[in-house]
């Protein structure tokens, strides 16, 4: 007699500037693999603005965690980290965090200086408001150094401000340090660099290299899909 059991659902949280829309490839090839999952959206406002409080964004994913009966792997890409810091926090539903060339941060707030490419942090705009953008011609190079022109074409269409320079808060307590933990870092990144994720990297429990972009959901999104199946399996009720 076989036992069948249903996988972790997967919990998507975007980065900055993006939404649920970059994820596409990947909730797809989940859904073809019955993996259940869930696309989490940071923006708010009308026109849509990034969210980048870090209270804000714990309250966003803390809401939609709380949606989801059965263990879940909580993915956050980018900026999206700081909120799976501290979103899963008294969650006993949160089995695994992924971290996907993603900001990690500790209780002292501080992140390696050789992490955010000087490149990006010099071409981040900001207008009168605050709400912030990246210089056009760069987003490309910086975000999506291996994605089709389809992709890009697509991305630049939905990319939307942030309401402010992206600051967070220092985590009051670090979820990482009591669920397990995957950082992937993309050694190809010209967003956050190489070096700078394996120094975050060390706070978790496994490490995944991929010579991929900062952004693998277009450019390598076999590879996301792949990672995230054999998770949610492990972690299967």
């Amino acid at each position: 007699m076989t036992t069948s059991t249903t996988p972790a659902t997967v919990v998507l949280v975007h980065g900055a500037w993006h939404g649920p829309w970059c994820w596409d490839k990947v909730t797809a090839g989940l859904d073809a693999r019955g993996v259940p999952n869930l696309n989490v959206d940071r923006r708010r406002g009308d026109p849509l603005r990034g969210v980048t409080n870090s209270d804000d964004n714990e309250a966003i994913v803390r809401a939609a965690l709380d949606t989801v009966d059965g263990p879940v792997v909580l993915v956050g890409h980018s900026f999206g980290g700081v909120a799976i810091t501290t979103a899963p926090l008294g969650n006993d539903n949160v089995k695994h965090l992924v971290y996907l060339t993603a900001i990690m941060p500790d209780v002292d707030g501080a992140i390696p200086d050789n992490f955010a490419n000087p490149e990006l942090v010099g071409v981040i705009q900001a207008d009168e408001e605050g709400s912030t953008t990246v210089q056009a011609d760069m987003i490309r190079p910086i975000f999506y150094g291996q994605c089709s022109d389809e992709d890009v074409d697509r991305a630049m269409a939905e990319l939307v401000r942030d309401e402010a320079a992206i600051p967070f808060a220092a985590p009051r307590e670090a979820a990482w340090r009591s669920i397990t933990t995957t950082y992937v870092v993309c050694t190809e990144d010209r967003a956050l660099l190489a070096e700078g994720q394996r120094e975050l990297a060390r706070r978790a429990d496994r490490v995944v290299e991929w010579a991929t972009d900062h952004s693998p959901f277009f450019s390598r999104p076999d590879l996301v899909i792949d990672l995230l199946d054999r998770l949610a399996r492990e972690y299967a009720e």
